[in-house]
This record gives C-alpha cells, sequence and structure tokens, in this order.
C-alpha cells in the first residue's frame, strides 16, 4: 500500500478541492516506487478525464497509430476514456467492423475504448443493429479524411431511423457545407478552401435537425471558428453540445506553425477565433473539449497534403496550461474533461475515491519528440512549456500508471 498524505483531491459535488489521506494499492511489477507513504501536499487529484475524439488509425493505417500506442499516449497524460472515430480501413460502420475494432481494443488494458460508428450512404437501413454495439455515430456532411461524406437525405433519414428506436448514443458532425467547399476549392491555400462559413451554415443546419429530433443527441465537433459561435449563441438548444480542440485555441494562421504541419480540417481560424474559442470554453458556451487526435507520420505531413495532427497526449496539459494562466477555472475543465463527456457517451458512475489521476501542477514539462508517445512521433506542441504532468494513475483503489522520470 502507499499512503498518499495531505493529498488534494477534487470532490465533484463541493465543486472545490478537499485534502485527504488516501491509500492505494500498487502493482510491483508496473509501479516502481517503493516508498510506503508519499507527501503529496504539492499534488492535486481529479476524476480519470475522457477524450471524446480519437482516430487510433487501427485497423488500416497502422504506420500512423495503433491501439496500443494512443492507448499509452492517453494514459500518460491522464485520459481513462476515448472514442475512437470510424474514418479507418474498413471504415467502421456496420456491427462486423465495430467488433473487430473492439477486439482490436483488447491489445491494450491502458483506456476504456469505445467505438463511433459512421453512418454512410449504406448503413442506415441496419442502424437498430448497429445501435446495439455502436457507442456513438459519426456524420461527415464533407469529405475530410477517407470517403465518408454523406447527403443530407441520407442523414435525414438516418435521424428517422434512429428516433424510431429511441436510440440515446450520441451523434457527432463534422460540420462544413459541401457546397461551399466545393465553391472554394479553387483557393490555392488550405484555409481558404475550408472557409469558416462552410462550418457555419453546416452548422445552422445541424440545429434545425435538433430541432426535429428533441429526444437525439446532437455533437457539434472541433468547433474552430468565431463566426460558428456567434450562430450557437443565439441558437444553440438543449440537445445539442459543442467541443472544440486545443489547436483551435492556441495555433491560429499567423501562429508560426509550419504550414504543412498545420493542416486540420476543419482548418485553423485567425487569433481573433482562437481568442472567441476561449472565452466560450471558459464560459461554458463550448461544453467541452476533444483532442481530434488525428497522427500522420512527420514525412507524410512534410510531403504530401495530408490534415491532422496528434493531440491526445497534449489534451490535459495544455488545457490545465490555460488554466494555470488564469484563463478558464477549474470547475470547467472537470465539467469539459469529465462530467460533460461522460454524460455525453453515457458512462456510468464511478467511485472518485477509487478512480483519480494525480498531478502535479507546479512542474512545468518543454514538450519535445521524446516526450511524444504517439507513432506519428511529433507534436505541434513542440517547444512549448505546459503544466499539468501526471505522476500517477489510479483505478479501482490501486495505481495502475507511474509516468517515468
Amino acid at each position: 500500500m502507499v499512503l498518499f498524505s495531505n493529498l488534494r483531491v477534487w470532490d465533484i459535488e463541493k465543486r472545490e478541492f478537499v485534502k485527504q489521506d488516501l491509500d492505494f494499492q500498487k502493482d510491483d511489477s508496473i509501479i516502481k516506487t517503493f516508498a510506503t507513504e508519499i507527501d503529496a501536499s504539492e499534488l492535486i487529484a481529479i476524476p480519470p478525464l475522457v477524450d471524446i475524439h480519437v482516430h487510433f488509425r487501427e485497423p488500416g493505417y497502422e504506420h500512423k497509430e495503433n491501439m496500443l500506442s494512443g492507448a499509452k499516449a492517453a494514459l500518460s497524460s491522464g485520459i481513462f476514456t476515448v472514442l475512437e472515430m470510424p474514418n479507418t480501413n474498413p471504415i467502421t460502420d456496420s456491427v462486423n467492423t465495430i467488433l473487430q475494432k473492439k477486439k482490436l481494443a483488447e491489445k491494450q488494458n491502458y483506456v476504456k475504448l469505445l467505438v463511433a460508428s459512421a453512418i454512410t450512404e449504406k448503413n442506415y437501413n441496419e442502424l437498430d443493429e448497429i445501435n446495439v454495439h455502436a457507442d456513438a455515430y459519426k456524420v461527415f456532411m464533407s469529405e475530410s479524411f477517407g470517403n465518408l461524406s454523406v447527403s443530407y437525405e441520407t442523414i435525414e433519414n438516418s435521424l428517422v431511423k434512429l428516433e424510431s428506436i429511441e436510440s440515446s448514443k450520441p451523434i457527432f458532425f463534422h460540420a462544413e457545407d459541401p457546397k461551399i467547399l466545393e465553391i472554394s476549392k479553387s483557393h490555392s491555400s488550405h484555409n481558404k478552401r475550408r472557409p469558416p462559413e462552410a462550418e457555419a451554415n453546416a452548422i445552422q443546419q445541424v440545429l434545425s435537425w435538433a430541432l426535429d429530433f428533441p429526444k437525439l443527441k446532437f455533437h457539434i465537433t472541433h468547433v474552430s471558428s468565431g463566426l460558428s459561435l456567434r450562430i450557437l449563441e443565439l441558437s444553440k438548444h438543449t440537445n445539442v453540445t459543442l467541443d472544440t480542440c486545443p489547436r483551435y485555441i492556441y495555433f491560429n494562421q499567423t501562429s508560426g506553425v509550419e504550414d504543412k504541419l498545420n493542416q486540420v480540417n476543419p482548418p485553423l481560424r485567425d487569433r481573433i477565433d482562437s481568442d472567441l474559442l476561449l472565452k466560450s470554453l471558459a464560459t461554458g458556451l463550448i461544453d467541452m473539449v476533444s483532442s481530434d487526435h488525428s497522427p500522420h507520420t512527420l514525412e507524410e505531413k512534410l510531403t504530401k497534403s495530408v490534415s491532422g495532427m496528434p493531440g491526445v497526449q497534449e489534451l490535459v496539459p495544455s488545457i490545465l496550461s490555460l488554466l494555470n494562466k488564469g484563463e478558464i477555472e477549474w470547475d470547467r475543465v472537470i465539467e469539459a474533461l469529465y462530467s460533460f463527456p461522460s454524460a455525453l457517451l453515457n458512462l456510468p458512475k464511478i467511485d472518485l475515491t477509487q478512480n483519480m489521476i494525480i498531478l502535479n501542477m507546479s512542474d512545468p514539462v518543454t514538450i519535445t519528440k521524446n516526450w511524444v508517445k504517439s507513432k506519428a512521433g511529433w507534436s505541434p506542441f513542440e517547444k512549448q512549456l505546459l503544466v499539468g504532468h501526471m505522476l500517477y494513475a489510479v483505478k479501482e483503489g490501486k495505481i495502475v500508471y507511474e509516468t517515468e522520470n
């Protein structure tokens, strides 16, 4: 047993830290700590966190990432649960491909891996069977990575079906209007080919569907622009939730990240958009954050026009660094990374005295390639100093992870 004395533990009901002495078991084959008591007066403990949007690339693109490497990267920063997106090869859009991915996830025991099914032109008639096994749905309103764009007519038919079977699974929307993308495709720069109007128009359509299907759970992922926020501020509904990603807060078109590395869908916007996204996260208009961890190798990023960047390992320290600068409060951090994602994904309640991550908020880490655990081998946050270094992960009263020195 290891006693953590004077540990400040987040109380989910009081919405504040409470000092406690807590005993945990440890697996000696994993944990190197020999101490039986640790003075934790400089440490904090918060609930195990959730990343609602990752691409671990398996099956089909294992050279970019796989279940094991992605899960290690997630746990190393305090994430216990992830939602894996469907644009792999084969696409996750059937009972068989969902079960295949869940079987692959058994190769690791670092995180709980949930699986999202794509809604496609061919599977909306099978949603009653898919709904038994899928943990969520993903709708690509336009092309991004993989041939997954689906017509609005098929989306509407799918929503009718999901309503008829009383699905409680969240429906994630990659919101970019295909008509605007078609009009803009001749521009030379990536960000102009995917302008903020494309996202804003698509979000208006999602809000319209949310009104028509009030019992379904709509989630608009990776919101990137101030234009979208203005629409959402006026029209957001109770069955609609939002997330943004740290990359849209930290980076923009003039932030100095090399053009080929910063290409993502939707694109990075302007500095004013980043500021508005941070404000909207801090005030609660944006409910939660996700990484949209979408790794490619550095060679692919530099030699090919591929969209996406790693981010699951960076998710927690990047948000805690904003907290450390006074940009966001603890209460919002816990909501955005634990409470709201858990509710969205229908996660069961857990004993938070036996499941937690223990952090050091006073020991900044400089992000380097050596720090990165993703197979991608690089990070857009390289050379940045981030806080929120996780020291221990506790599951069911047992220390299961200790950060390497």
